[in-house]
């Protein structure tokens, strides 16, 4: 089978861009030049390698001191290659813009500035002029930092009597017409460009070239040929597809991965790739995530792989049937402390290593698109990503700034959420004899529709799954840890869901005190666990919070990272569920217990047709 088909949605919503550029004089022709994105890259990788990361946020801040710093060829590239259109005739170009922010390059390429100055809007509008032969014209950028409050406009203007339409435009953002009344944005244009052509730009391209937005930073891992930063996710049939996710620098375009049984024959699978580009970002501003996914494995099988282009050979293991036992290991927000977080992460694989899945309870980084901070997590994560599958959840802090754009850019995962929703942040899958659905709470606390629809794709996953048991993960806390924080709303929707289907264990993160809950049914305790449900609130990094007083928990403490352990014991018809610190100390520990016999014949009734979920109720 093609190892690159795909079954997930990515709607990543990436940048690409071409990283390094050659040097061109000042005579150089236009269509010669790299474009303005690509120099900017390659300006930022060359300063990042000297600056500290304060020189750099003083420096990208300002246009003169950008200007200081440019090479020849790369002011070249930002005075000539950021629009470029032709003319079949000599022409005079003429540039107006905002006289307290003229742009660098006209005096580079010896515009000169004409007496009529024009206000528009309470702010004072110049003119310059250039005459050009027939051929091809490059204008620069419109600046370098946040100063300009407009975008220039360009106007052609014949000077033989006849018309000079600029042909071939390229600049991103732009549009060609007659200046005219209603049409040049002036109130007043000088006699000569009435009824001539305009190039006249969006409003949001104004500061579209700066080098980096906010604050800039630099990464202490650099993306190169070499494959990293690993991840390993099952796909929906997790007996079967394993979907593989790594990283390299935007070069290298080769997606491959060999896999073998055992120390059998190798098979090479095919995937595909993309660029991911964050510009704030200067020594690494634009890496490639390679992805592979692979289908007809054989369940509970260890299989070594290796990724074509410089990886070594690892071994990971497929999702065993629903008759054996399996191990899940679960952590809620990593978020802060990432290398105390990395050793506990190698302690918890080094006590357990039979575990088939990483459960991430949401907050993986602390900033979800500074990829900086991505990089330090997958740091601490080597060693234990390349051999066990992670199945996380997105969390808010996934989503400051942008959205989790970053977040999809790292992770291959099933993909088979409700239709309305990112499928990469909503999923399930079936691990041994457990179902495990993934919901996002960030998008959900915020929106009662969004709640309602990932309330009612859940009740149909629960209602048609054969498993014995029943887990659900999420972020945001249904029964708080924190003093302060509620999620009344989250909680109106989804807990109904949870006691009609009997959901057995809530996985969550977010408040950073460790919580678990009495058995709860329709937001009250119950007796037992048969009754109703368990939640628990992890955290695994070093931000702590404290608790509050609660009466719905059983179990809680502050100020201690840990990490836990869910074992589905499917001879036996137990779950065992431990929460751990560093050294191996047990904090929290309970059984469910259901037998093996109850297991058998809820999935016996299912294939006869005898049972069936209870219809979600519509408003």
């Amino acid at each position: 089978m093609d190892g690159g088909k795909r079954r997930w949605r990515r709607g990543l919503g990436l940048l690409a861009l071409v990283v390094g550029w050659t040097s061109c004089s000042p005579t150089g022709e236009v269509d010669a030049l790299p474009g303005v994105g690509a120099t900017l890259a390659g300006v930022g990788k060359r300063l990042s390698r000297s600056l500290p990361s304060g020189e750099l946020t003083r420096l990208a801040a300002s246009e003169e001191r950008v200007l200081a710093a440019l090479l020849g060829g790369e002011r070249d590239a930002l005075g000539r290659g950021y629009l470029r259109f032709g003319i079949d005739r000599g022409a005079d170009v003429w540039v107006a813009a905002p006289r307290m922010t003229p742009p660098f390059w006209l005096a580079d390429q010896g515009f000169k500035q004409e007496e009529k100055t024009v206000d528009r809007e309470g702010m004072a509008w110049c003119f310059y002029r250039k005459r050009f032969a027939a051929g091809r014209v490059g204008l620069g950028v419109n600046g370098l930092d946040r100063r300009p409050a407009a975008h220039y406009a360009v106007f052609v203007c014949a000077i033989d009597g006849k018309e000079a339409r600029p042909t071939a435009v390229e600049g991103d953002g732009c549009e060609v017409l007659r200046a005219g009344e209603g049409a040049s944005v002036f109130p007043v244009l000088p006699e000569a460009l009435r009824g001539a052509w305009m190039i006249k730009f969006a409003h949001d391209r104004r500061h579209a070239a700066m080098l980096a937005r906010g604050r800039v930073w630099k990464t202490h891992v650099v993306s190169s040929e070499k494959p990293d930063q690993v991840t390993i996710a099952y796909g929906e049939d997790t007996g079967r597809e394993l979907a593989w996710s790594w990283r390299t620098s935007a070069g290298v375009k080769d997606t491959r991965l060999s896999l073998r049984k055992g120390k059998g024959e190798a098979r090479v699978y095919s995937g595909e790739s993309e660029l991911v580009a964050l510009p704030n970002l200067l020594n690494d501003p634009v890496m490639r995530r390679h992805t592979v996914l692979v289908s007809g494995l054989e369940p509970g099988m260890a299989y070594e792989y290796a990724i074509d282009g410089g990886g070594e050979w690892e071994s990971v293991r497929t999702a065993p049937g629903a008759v054996a036992d399996v191990s899940m290991l679960y952590m809620g927000d990593p978020q802060c402390g990432l290398e105390g977080w990395g050793k506990l992460l190698a302690e918890a694989h080094r006590r357990r290593p039979d575990a088939s899945a990483l459960l991430i309870a949401g907050d993986l980084v602390d900033r979800g698109n500074e990829r900086s901070n991505w990089d330090h997590f997958f740091l601490r994560a080597e060693g234990v990503f390349e051999r066990l599958p992670v199945m996380p959840a997105v969390g808010n802090h996934e989503y400051l700034d942008r959205g989790p754009w970053l977040y999809r850019a790292f992770f291959a995962l099933p993909g088979n959420g409700p239709r309305g929703l990112d499928a990469d942040l909503v999923y399930s899958f079936e691990l041994g004899d457990a179902f495990i659905a993934v919901l996002d709470s960030t998008l959900a606390v915020t929106d009662p529709g969004q709640a309602r629809l990932q309330a009612e794709w859940l009740e149909e996953r629960l209602g048609s799954t054969r498993r014995t048991w029943k887990i659900v993960m999420f972020h945001h806390p249904l029964y708080a840890s924190h003093t302060t924080r509620e999620s009344p709303g989250l909680r109106d929707a989804w807990v109904p869901v949870f006691d009609r289907n009997h959901v057995d264990l809530v996985l969550q993160g977010h408040d950073h005190a460790y919580l678990r809950t009495y058995p709860m049914r329709g937001g009250k305790r119950v007796d037992s666990a048969s009754e109703g449900t368990v939640y628990v609130v992890s955290v695994s990094g070093d931000k702590y919070c404290e608790q509050g007083a609660r009466d719905y928990i059983e179990v809680g403490f502050t100020n201690v990272s840990t990490y836990q352990t869910i074992d589905i014991k499917a001879s036996d018809g137990r779950l065992v569920y431990k929460s751990l610190d560093i050294l191996g100390s047990e904090r929290d520990g309970f059984v469910i217990e259901k037998g093996a016999r109850t297991g058998r014949l809820a999935r016996e009734k299912r294939d006869l047709g005898l049972e069936k979920a209870s219809d979600f109720p519509k408003k």
